[in-house]
């Protein structure tokens, strides 16, 4: 049975009130404990060393406001009751829990930014590493990748085309080459021989590639762009060189053949077809679509064409570096005479005309000896006598250019006496192609027809280059 003397309700009501009026709180209720009995309690937080040393113990918490049980409520309950978060007490201990709270969240806060400093270091540490993570978020390159502009010119194969890519809307010349027409000349080898060369190529003196792809009917190189028209069509034009422009010409192609033959390689058509200047009024070479890697038995190589050709290749020999330096000396005779040294309706006659008279000039009228004397040692019939058998710096040091700059020419600071031509537009050139109303013959029409069979396809697998992705070794040489 329960003693206890009964209170009234009413004395009990005031303390539930303060529930929920807490402005009331203070004058109705006083704690059973005074303020002088709380301060005396003894703390239990643990005690804290100081920077000086010195063992700090926690103060004692100080009176409690009413409003302490509002510090448990949501944030709607508070809002309710007109209190805002910052006028809630907080004890030390508190403090110092959000204190170590917050200092845990810093420190590993810290230590996943370090992590991610470290992962982005070891991503950039190489050019090739940053490379290979920016093609993963490239796409393949087609045909629909590029906007074509206009026809700059047509090889034997197709049209060369200049091009705009759609996402860098950089301009490039496109080779479109028809796979029937390939077939039918039986020059599959060559254009996957120049393929495969470009792509381990890459010089300031070359028309170098920078993507290939195909579809069904047509394989597609992706070059530079040269803006300043073939030598053929200056020579068409001008007729005749003057002799620092056939020096800056040959000087400029000596260049990029020194760089061809560091690399063990021999281009085999050097002639004005294959001679495009840039828009600097600079030579490049190009079409490297019968080069070959040097090496010692090679008699059975004898593609060319037939007016610049060594007569070593026209007799099926073996053959070296020094099919590229007649072909130096055919084209100064061009410029000099206004025509080759052996001229002929076919190559069975060029070749008995090489048999037959070793070519010499004598010194032109507007022309120095040395001139006549570089060209005349170029043209030699027998390898071991001609100008440059045992290296390309043999002929650079010949008096002919003993005022010639080499590295003005490599760094392109020198002018060209053909910046006039290099015009940014084309339209000049433009009236140099003809109609495309080319009658495909039986055995083109019967190619296109097998290309629809995979064995034929199989022939051009691999041609797909991406000069952006820098996959494996194919572009580890840098521009110079």
């Amino acid at each position: 049975m329960n003693l206890a003397p009964r209170r009234n309700i009413k004395e009990i009501l005031p303390i539930q009130q303060n529930f929920i009026e807490p402005n009331h709180y203070q004058t109705s209720f006083k704690s059973p404990v005074n303020t002088r009995q709380r301060q005396q309690r003894p703390s239990k937080l643990p005690s804290f060393k100081m920077s000086s040393g010195l063992q700090v113990q926690v103060p004692v918490s100080p009176p409690v406001s009413p409003l302490w049980r509002t510090r448990n409520m949501s944030r709607v309950d508070q809002r309710m009751l007109n209190v805002s978060p910052s006028q809630l007490p907080q004890s030390p201990k508190y403090q110092i829990q959000v204190q170590i709270f917050n200092e845990q969240i810093l420190q590993k806060a810290l230590k996943r930014k370090i992590n991610q400093t470290v992962v982005k270091k070891q991503d950039i540490q190489t050019s090739e590493k940053l490379f290979s993570w920016q093609s993963l978020i490239r796409e393949d390159v087609n045909k629909g990748s590029f906007k074509f502009l206009f026809v700059l010119g047509k090889g034997g194969f197709g049209k060369v085309w200049r091009v705009e890519q759609c996402k860098s809307r950089k301009q490039y010349a496109m080779k479109e080459m028809s796979k029937a027409r390939i077939l039918s000349k039986k020059s599959v080898h060559s254009v996957i021989n120049e393929r495969i060369i470009l792509s381990k190529l890459r010089h300031s003196f070359i028309a170098n590639i920078h993507f290939a792809f195909q579809d069904r009917d047509h394989l597609y190189l992706v070059m530079d762009l040269l803006t300043g028209g073939d030598l053929r069509y200056h020579i068409g034009v001008n007729r005749r060189f003057t002799e620092w422009q056939t020096k800056f010409v040959i000087g400029c192609l000596l260049v990029s053949l020194e760089y061809l033959q560091n690399n063990n390689i021999i281009h085999r058509d050097i002639k004005p077809e294959n001679v495009v200047f840039d828009k600097k009024g600079y030579p490049r070479l190009t079409d490297f679509g019968i080069a070959r890697v040097l090496k010692a038995e090679n008699s059975q190589e004898t593609s060319g064409t037939p007016g610049y050709m060594a007569p070593e290749v026209m007799c099926r020999q073996n053959h070296g570096i020094g099919v590229d330096h007649f072909a130096l000396g055919v084209m100064i005779h061009e410029f000099m005479i206004g025509r080759r040294p052996y001229v002929g309706r076919s190559r069975k006659e060029i070749k008995e005309m090489m048999l037959t008279k070793q070519v010499t000039i004598r010194k032109q009228d507007g022309w120095s000896s040395e001139s006549a004397d570089i060209c005349n040692q170029l043209l030699q019939r027998k390898q071991q006598n001609r100008l440059g058998f045992d290296g390309i710096q043999s002929i650079m040091k010949h008096p002919w250019f003993q005022n010639m700059n080499w590295q003005n020419i490599m760094d392109k600071t020198l002018p060209s006496p053909f910046v006039e031509f290099a015009y940014s537009e084309d339209q000049d050139f433009k009236r140099q192609i003809s109609s495309d109303h080319d009658s495909q013959n039986e055995l083109i029409q019967e190619n296109m027809n097998a290309l629809r069979r995979d064995s034929i396809q199989e022939m051009f697998k691999d041609y797909e280059y991406n000069d952006h992705r820098m996959t494996g070794s194919t572009n580890s040489t840098l521009i110079i």
